[in-house]
């Protein structure tokens, strides 16, 4: 990477760094240093033509006072006249060139116009010092606007040098930061890239120490740390695979009685926990037998009462189901009732019906005779005119045209009574036919309830019947497991005698497995002291 003559140090390096760095920073103060300079020199100047320009306007109310004077046909004031001239001089004090000329030049007019014998010379000098005023006025506006257009330029020149030389600097850090970690940075991280990574880097490092600086001693002093810790590391390694091998040698014998002494530790563990385990279970089984039995007994005796009361039972469901029966024979019988009074109440039905028919009839036979016993009386009431108008001779007609007028008015009496009692028979004959139709529909309800009751008799009876039978051979189950109860009776016995025999065998296991731990222990302790 780097020749055999480079022969530049870090501190060399850092000195020529400090050098151009500095004199970066030497050229910016002295840039900065002369357009201070200038730009004070430029307000000086604006400040001076601003004066001077301010010392001109102060002077323009003497001057229009002068002017109106003027004008008007009267002399100006003197002492209007010396403030114009005193001003005049006083800019041209400050002034040089042409406006020095022009200023002096209205402090002389102004002066000879106290002089001037007559008004017309008087205007011809106040128009001299007019123009004079104007060409002073705009010399130094020109001057004020040249000032300013230098500044504006010197100022932007002044910032322009600053980003050139702040460019410059950046430039100039960059290329001494791009540098330094090529011949500084780098080569530190390869050398510790390659004491990370041992011989992978030699390579590097043989470039590194060809250096003439402080790096390349660097590179061979970490060459010969590199090699001489290699030759350590292989030294090392070497005895540490001799040792190794012994380690593992004594390691495995370790873990082969390590793992013996774990398993008969709990192979003896085991027998400890099932021989605990097995006692309680024998206890807790003869606990349970003693129990079992007790219950056995309670049982045998419960299905003896069971049996006793499935046997009442039957008797009951039998009586039940011969009371089922004598219901269901009376329910029919009184469906029977029920149908033949159905039939009479529609015989009765359709007798009200003739009987109103006939009524009717009646009724009618009645207007009939009502009609006619009008018409009769009538012609009575006609007759007895007509026997009046006879005089002595219709005389006898005139009495049985009367009897015959109360005859008529007795039958209309009569139809009358009549009427109102075919009208009440009427509406008895209808009352009768709605109270009929309430009874038929009573007898209906009750034909149906006594079919209902005949047909939920059947249905008992049948049910009863299963139930008799189911119940009968329930009796037989109960007698049954009665039997089989007292069986289990004699089979718990024989449990209880096996569960002593389990818990003996159970005492016998504790206490070999006691016997084994022991002597495990023992054995353990042995060998940790031999190998102490």
């Amino acid at each position: 990477m780097f020749p055999r003559t480079f022969k530049a140090t870090v501190g060399q390096r850092l000195a020529l760094w400090g050098v151009l760095l500095g004199a970066l920073s030497c050229l910016y103060v002295a840039t900065e240093l002369v357009g201070s300079r200038k730009l004070n020199g430029f307000t000086q100047a604006l400040a001076a033509q601003s004066d001077l320009a301010r010392r001109l306007e102060a002077t323009t109310m003497v001057f229009e006072r002068i002017s109106v004077a003027i004008f008007s046909g009267t002399r100006a004031e003197p002492p209007d006249l010396e403030v114009l001239a005193i001003g005049a001089e006083d800019i041209a004090s400050r002034l040089d060139g042409k406006l020095e000329v022009d200023a002096l030049t209205i402090a002389g007019r102004a002066l000879a116009m106290r002089e001037a014998p007559d008004i017309a010379t008087a205007r011809a000098e106040l128009r001299v010092i007019a123009d004079k005023r104007s060409a002073l006025r705009r010399g130094l506006g020109e001057e004020i606007g040249r000032l300013s257009a230098s500044l504006s330029h010197h100022v932007e020149s002044a910032h322009q040098n600053k980003v050139l030389l702040s460019l410059l600097g950046l430039f100039s850090l960059i290329f001494i930061v791009v540098l330094e970690h090529r011949w500084l940075v780098r080569p530190i991280t390869g050398m510790a890239r390659a004491l990370a990574e041992s011989r992978q880097q030699d390579g590097e490092l043989d470039k590194l120490a060809m250096r003439r600086d402080e790096i390349g001693m660097l590179g061979q002093a970490l060459l010969a740390h590199l090699h001489g810790r290699e030759a350590e590391q292989e030294a090392a390694r070497a005895r540490v695979a001799v040792l190794s091998g012994e380690v593992a040698r004594q390691e495995a014998a370790q873990a082969r009685n390590a793992a013996f002494q774990e398993r008969i530790a709990l192979i003896a563990q085991a027998l400890e926990q099932h021989g605990s385990r097995l006692s309680q279970a024998a206890g807790e089984f003869a606990q349970l037998s003693g129990v079992v039995d007790e219950r056995a007994g309670a049982a045998t005796q419960s299905t003896q009462r069971v049996s006793g009361h499935v046997d009442h039972v039957a008797g009951a469901i039998t009586e039940v189901s011969s009371l089922l029966a004598t219901a269901a024979s009376e329910a029919q019988r009184t469906s029977d009732v029920a149908d033949a009074a159905k039939a009479l109440v529609d015989e009765a039905t359709a007798d009200t019906v003739v009987l109103c028919e006939a009524v009717g009839k009646i009724v009618r036979v009645i207007d009939v005779i009502g009609a006619v016993a009008s018409q009769t009386n009538l012609l009575a009431l006609n007759a007895t005119i007509e026997a009046a108008r006879a005089g002595e001779a219709g005389r006898g007609f005139a009495v049985v045209a009367g009897e015959v007028k109360q005859l008529a008015h007795r039958t209309a009496e009569a139809t009358d009574d009549v009427r109102k009692g075919l009208d009440q028979i009427n509406i008895a004959a209808q009352r009768i036919t709605m109270r009929v139709g309430a009874l038929v529909t009573s007898v209906e309800k009750v034909d149906k309830a006594a079919l209902s009751i005949a047909e939920l008799t059947a249905r008992q009876d049948v049910g009863s019947r299963s139930i008799s039978e189911a119940t009968m051979r329930t009796a037989g189950d109960v007698r049954l497991v009665a039997e089989q109860v007292e069986q289990l009776a004699g089979t718990l016995a024989s449990w209880r005698q096996t569960a002593g025999s389990v818990t003996a065998a159970s005492a016998d296991l504790d206490r070999q497995a006691a016997e084994l731990r022991q002597a495990v222990d023992g054995f353990i302790t042995r060998r940790e002291l031999v190998g102490a």
